[in-house]
C-alpha cells in the first residue's frame, strides 16, 4: 500500500530542491499505532526461540520484543474464545517484511497476520512443528498448538526514538525492499537507496550524496543533525571527486553551524535555481574553525583539519588492523635480531593513523616492542597536523621521525640514507601502487642487515561478483603492482607468490562494483637489476623542517 508523503511534489516547488524550512513536525512521523505480525508462544521458551529467530525479531530502540497478554493488547477471536493462560504465553513481535499499510480494521489484521515474515523457512517450520506436534497430542495447556501466528498493535514510535534511517523512509519516495510497492510516493522520482549513513569526524559528519538524493539534501543533513546532537554539530556533503594530490575534496554544507538558513531559503525560493548542484553553500576560509576537529582513535587523540586533509574514519579498523599486524611482527624480529627498534616507514603519512598509534608513549608496546617510524606527507597541512598529534600523544623525536615530502622523494631517501626499515606503508588507495616504481633499483646494500622489507600497499579494485572472480581480481592486482615495480611475475605468478609472500586482503566495501585492498609483499629481490627512476624536481624539505605556508592559524596553545 502507498503511504502519502509529508512533503510537496517537487514539482510544486519554485527550485529543485526542499529548503531546510520543509523538514516535517515531529508530529508527522508519529501515527497513533501500527499493527506488527507476531508469534503466540510459551513462555517457558521465550529466550530459546527469540536466540532462532534473531534476524526475524522486532528490533527499534528502545521498544519492547516481548508482551504478556495481560498488557492489554489486541486478540483474534479465535484466541479469546478458544482461551488462554497469560502466566504461560507471550506475545513475539516480528519484523514487518510487507508494506506499512495504512489501512485499518481487518484489512490491517489480514496483512499482518500473512504478512512476509511468516513464510520464513525457520518460521514456517517452527509453526508447521508445533502444529503436527498439537495433531498428535503435545499442545498447549490451552489446547492450541504451542506456537502460532497473531499480530500485535503497537503505539508508533515517538519522533525521538526514531532512526536518521526511519525518519528518511517517511520523508523520501522509495521501495518497500520486500515488497517492491512504492511507499511516501508524491508524485516524485523513487530512491533507489536511503542516504541514511555517514562518516563522524570529531563533530562533523560527512555523507557522499548520489544525484537522485540532492533534491533533499538539506533535509537529510537536518535528520542527521537532529538525531545526532550534540556530538555533531555539522554535517556535509562532498560535492567534488578527489582530484588533487593531497587528497581532498570540495565540500558544501547542509546543516548546522556555518549554513545561512536565510540564504539557503531564498536560493530555494529561486525559480531560476533549477540544479541542486547549484545551489550550494560551500566550506570556504571562513569555516576554517568549524572545520578543525579533535578525534580519538584506538587510544590515540587526532587534531586535523577535515576540509585540508584526507581523513577516512571507515578506515579505523584497517589502521588498528595493520598496527597490530606489524607490532607482532616487530616483535618476533626484535627477539631473534636483538636490535633496539624495528623500523617502520609510512611512505603517505596523512596526520599519523598509523604512525601514531605505532610509537606513541602510551601504546602498551612502546617499552616491549620499541618501533621507529618515518613518516612522511606531501601536503603541508598534514605535515603540520602529524607533528602536532605526535606532541600530543607523546611521540618522542627518537620514535617518530616526520618529512614533508614527495612520496618516490621520500622511499628514495629511505633507500639512499641506510634507513633499514622492515616495513613500507603506503597508503594511498588511488595511485599507491604506481608508487612503487620507485623501489625500481633498490639497493639492498645500503644496510648491514641486507633486509627486505615488506611493502603494504592499499589500491582500489573490481569487487568480486562470486567466488569464481576473487582469483582473477587479485591476480589483477597482483600485476598492477609488479608492473609499477619493472618485476613481471614476481607476485602474480604461483613461485613469485610464495617467495615473496603476496597477500591481497579486502579491507572494506567502497561501492556496487569496487572494493579497497591491502597488498602486502616482501620487496623482490629483482627491483635491485632494474633501472632506477629518476625524480624530477620536487618540493623537498629535510626532516623536521618547518612549514609556513598554508598553515592554519591557531590561538595561543592550540596545537601544543
Amino acid at each position: 500500500m502507498v503511504q502519502s508523503s509529508p512533503l510537496p511534489p517537487l514539482s510544486t516547488l519554485p527550485s529543485s530542491t526542499y529548503p531546510p524550512s520543509a523538514y516535517p513536525s515531529p508530529a508527522c512521523f508519529e501515527s497513533s499505532s501500527l499493527i506488527y505480525p507476531a508469534l503466540l508462544i510459551p513462555a517457558r521458551r521465550t529466550n530459546a526461540i527469540q536466540t532462532t529467530l534473531k534476524e526475524m525479531v522486532f528490533k527499534e530502540a528502545k521498544r519492547k520484543r516481548v508482551y504478556a497478554l495481560e498488557e492489554g493488547l489486541d486478540y483474534t477471536v479465535e484466541e479469546v474464545s478458544g482461551g488462554y493462560d497469560p502466566k504461560k504465553e507471550r506475545k513475539l513481535v516480528l519484523t514487518r517484511l510487507g508494506p506499512a499499510d495504512t489501512c485499518s480494521g481487518e484489512d490491517e489484521v489480514e496483512a499482518a497476520q500473512h504478512d512476509k515474515v511468516f513464510q520464513d523457512p525457520i518460521i514456517k517450520s517452527m509453526i508447521e512443528s508445533s502444529a503436527e506436534e498439537d495433531s498428535s497430542g503435545s499442545t498447549s495447556p490451552n489446547g492450541k498448538p504451542e506456537i502460532r501466528p497473531s499480530y500485535i498493535r503497537l503505539s508508533a514510535s515517538p519522533y525521538s526514538l526514531l532512526s536518521v534511517d526511519q525518519v528518511l523512509r517517511r520523508i523520501m519516495p522509495c521501495q518497500n525492499d520486500d515488497s517492491g510497492d512504492a511507499i511516501n510516493d508524491n508524485g516524485n522520482p523513487l530512491i533507489e537507496e536511503i542516504p541514511s549513513s555517514f562518516e563522524v569526524a570529531g563533530h562533523v559528519a560527512h555523507v557522499n550524496l548520489r544525484e537522485e538524493s540532492l533534491p533533499y539534501k538539506y533535509l537529510i543533513g537536518k535528520a542527521i543533525l537532529e538525531k545526532n546532537k550534540p556530538k555533531i554539530r555539522v554535517v556535509v556533503n562532498k560535492i567534488g571527486n578527489i582530484e588533487n594530490e593531497f587528497r581532498t575534496f570540495p565540500m558544501e554544507i547542509l546543516a548546522g553551524e556555518g549554513l545561512d538558513l536565510d540564504l539557503v531559503e531564498e536560493m530555494c525560493a529561486a525559480q531560476e535555481v533549477s540544479d541542486p548542484n547549484k545551489l550550494q553553500i560551500k566550506v570556504g576560509p571562513e569555516h576554517q574553525s568549524l572545520m578543525q576537529v579533535e578525534l580519538k582513535e584506538h587510544g590515540c587523540r587526532f587534531k586535523l583539519d577535515f576540509a585540508k586533509v584526507y581523513w577516512n574514519s571507515r578506515l579505523s579498523g584497517e589502521h588498528e588492523y595493520l598496527v597490530k599486524q606489524i607490532v607482532s611482527s616487530a616483535h618476533e624480529e626484535l627477539l631473534v635480531t636483538k636490535e633496539r627498534h624495528c623500523i617502520v616507514a609510512d611512505v603517505m603519512g596523512g596526520v599519523g593513523p598509523f604512525a601514531v598509534p605505532l610509537t606513541s608513549a602510551n601504546a602498551s608496546h612502546y617499552h616491549t616492542t620499541p618501533i621507529l617510524c618515518h613518516a612522511n606527507d606531501l601536503n603541508p597541512i598534514s605535515y603540520h597536523y602529524l607533528q602536532a598529534n605526535a606532541k600530543l600523544n607523546r611521540c618522542f623525536s627518537d620514535r617518530l621521525v616526520k618529512y614533508n615530502l614527495d612520496g618516490r622523494a621520500f622511499i628514495h631517501k629511505m633507500n639512499e640514507e641506510g634507513v633499514d626499515a622492515s616495513h613500507f606503508i603506503m597508503n594511498l588507495p588511488a595511485s599507491a601502487p604506481e608508487f612503487l616504481d620507485a623501489f625500481k633499483g633498490w639497493n639492498f646494500e645500503s644496510t648491514s642487515s641486507k633486509k627486505i622489507p615488506t611493502i603494504h600497499v592499499h589500491c582500489f579494485g573490481e569487487k568480486a561478483r562470486g567466488p569464481e572472480e576473487k582469483s582473477r581480481i587479485h591476480t589483477q592486482v597482483l600485476q598492477r603492482c609488479e608492473r609499477a615495480l619493472g618485476c613481471p611475475g614476481s607476485l602474480s605468478e604461483p613461485e613469485g607468490r610464495q617467495k615473496n609472500k603476496a597477500q591481497v586482503r579486502i579491507v572494506r566495501d567502497v561501492g556496487p562494483r569496487k572494493n579497497m585492498f591491502c597488498v602486502s609483499f616482501l620487496l623482490p629481490v629483482e627491483v635491485q637489476q632494474v633501472e632506477k627512476l629518476v625524480l624530477g624536481g620536487s618540493n623537498k624539505r629535510e626532516r623536521e623542517g618547518e612549514v609556513e605556508e598554508s598553515l592554519p592559524t591557531s590561538k595561543k596553545g592550540k596545537d601544543s
